[in-house]
């Protein structure tokens, strides 16, 4: 068999393993925070004493397990959770998949627990907020992983953003399980054609580079700027044959950029995964790199990782997660979204720039934004709990007011 059809089969073995054939509802939940000097607002470093690199060693003691490439720590995990780093030290905590919204807030504060008592020693703060509100980038060293030095080369020939999305921005990333093929097409489809309403109504970036960011959504303008190998929406989502196969296929042709060879990271550049591996074999590790370095809005691995909101205060994040449960563990709701819009790729990125100028008054396929996400959330209560749906209140909160969490940190820390 040709290589390159046995690598595209061992992806489309590897989707076809991760469709839960009872989906149980569960979430996993990441959220990046910035570490930031209480007194200043200015970024903490991994290098520097008492940085990062000292608290992460500091909160290893919680921990049984740790992950140091290259010799350094850069994640600490459990049975719970992990911690890990981006690429400037945005601190993560990855909550791994949970029924009960309830529960992902209970293991959120026994990491605060544990986290806050190291920072108030240092004299350093937590912020959820979508892009560093003081330190410009050119000056946040990134953490020393080679991944970094080669994605951060890579990316200077590919956009203008790419320094941006590394060092400045923190988001938050909510993963849905799939029950099979034709569930995950339906339920991408439906992530995609709500991207633009939920990037609004998750927009926490007030501030860019020292400035005032005048539209909405910031994070997507970086986002776009970074490098279209990778990012945007797939090819053909909307085609009648899309699944699998051709998910595959644009993973085959998307540059990862570097490959990892005995845990020695070498770079690969511009050449696509069908020609790094040329003649060999994906191996399960080869696969889970590949897909780590798809940055589309929403990507596909042994679950559906959403992964368009900013970073944002846990309140907010709950409610986020409780939305998203909601809606796509509804299958009437994600059929509905489906037939209702029938929208295009190009619609989609219509819609999107519609919303960066003219937020909850902006249009969606014909709907006023604000209106169609208030419909979208009263839908979504339907297969919700009594507490969960209270836990929307904050989402609620910013609807009714027409103003996004970004709109309301200008107003309270900055006019």
């Amino acid at each position: 068999m040709e290589i390159r059809k046995e690598n595209k089969d061992l992806l489309i073995k590897y989707f076809e393993n991760g469709s839960k054939r009872n989906c149980i509802e569960k979430l996993g939940v990441e959220l990046e925070h910035l570490i930031v000097r209480s007194e200043t607002g200015e970024s903490v470093t991994y290098q520097e004493e008492k940085g990062i690199a000292y608290i992460l060693e500091r909160l290893s003691e919680f921990f049984p397990w740790r992950y140091e490439p290259e010799g350094f720590l850069i994640g600490i995990y459990n049975e719970d959770y992990s911690i890990s780093l981006e690429p400037a030290g945005q601190l993560e905590i990855s909550i791994n998949p949970r029924e009960n919204i309830s529960l992902i807030y209970r293991i959120y504060r026994m990491f605060l627990e544990q986290i806050q008592p190291i920072l108030r020693e240092c004299g350093y703060e937590l912020l959820t907020l979508g892009y560093h509100p003081k330190s410009k980038v050119q000056d946040m060293p990134l953490i020393p992983k080679t991944r970094y030095e080669f994605m951060d080369r890579y990316f200077m020939e590919t956009g203008t953003c790419g320094i941006n999305m590394m060092r400045g921005t923190a988001a938050t990333q909510v993963s849905i399980d799939y029950c099979s093929e034709q569930d995950f097409v339906q339920k991408i489809r439906a992530a995609y054609i709500l991207m633009p309403l939920l990037k609004l109504l998750t927009d926490n970036t007030p501030i860019m580079e020292g400035e005032i960011y005048e539209g909405y959504m910031a994070r997507s303008y970086i986002w776009d700027h970074v490098d279209p190998a990778r990012t945007g929406i797939p090819k053909g989502l909307f085609d009648e044959d899309f699944g699998f196969d051709k998910y595959a296929d644009f993973l085959l042709g998307m540059p990862p950029v570097f490959v990892e060879d005995q845990d020695t990271p070498m770079y690969t550049g511009h050449k696509s995964t069908a020609e790094v591996w040329g003649e060999e074999r994906l191996s399960r590790h080869d696969i889970e790199h590949v897909l780590s370095m798809n940055f589309q809005d929403v990507r596909l691995k042994h679950y559906l990782e959403i992964r368009y909101a900013d970073s944002m205060p846990i309140k907010c994040v709950l409610a986020y997660t409780a939305l998203l449960k909601g809606i796509f563990y509804n299958k009437e709701l994600v059929k509905e979204v489906n037939e209702k819009f029938s929208a295009s790729e190009k619609e989609i990125i219509k819609a999107q720039k519609n919303l960066m100028k003219n937020g909850f008054d902006g249009d969606v396929y014909g709907y006023e934004a604000a209106k169609l996400l208030s419909y979208l959330i009263e839908a979504a209560k339907n297969q919700l709990m009594e507490t969960e749906q209270l836990s929307l209140l904050p989402l609620e909160e910013i609807l009714y007011h027409k103003r996004t969490l970004a709109r309301e940190y200008y107003e309270n820390n900055i006019k």
